[in-house]
């Protein structure tokens, strides 16, 4: 193989969309908007799962809505797992209120 096939493919790499894209997703993902929100979403997902423990229990609809609308986006920007454990103890918690069970 010439120097002129490894070119050619190093070209096409370098060369196309997909790999800049890529670069780009990299660059993005570490950025200081990228972390500033990440903190953010998950300061309100502590508040929020920390709320709800304290009180001992959490409703279907507010567990699906710290997921679906903060943890998800959280974790798809790369936020560990420290949310996740709030998360799970959440989601253990009873889903009606104990008023609501006598």
């Amino acid at each position: 193989m010439d120097a002129n096939y490894w070119l050619t493919g190093a070209g096409m790499i370098f060369g196309s969309v997909g790999f800049w894209t890529f670069v780009q997703y990299l660059m993005d993902k570490h950025s200081t908007r990228n972390k500033a929100i990440t903190g953010l979403m998950y300061l309100g997902i502590k508040m929020s799962c920390m709320a709800l423990i304290n009180r001992g229990w959490a409703s279907m609809e507010e567990i699906e809505d710290i997921e679906k609308y903060m943890f998800e986006p959280y974790k798809e920007l790369g936020g560990n797992g420290t949310a996740e454990i709030l998360m799970n103890k959440v989601k253990a918690l009873p889903n009606t209120s104990p008023k609501e069970d006598s």
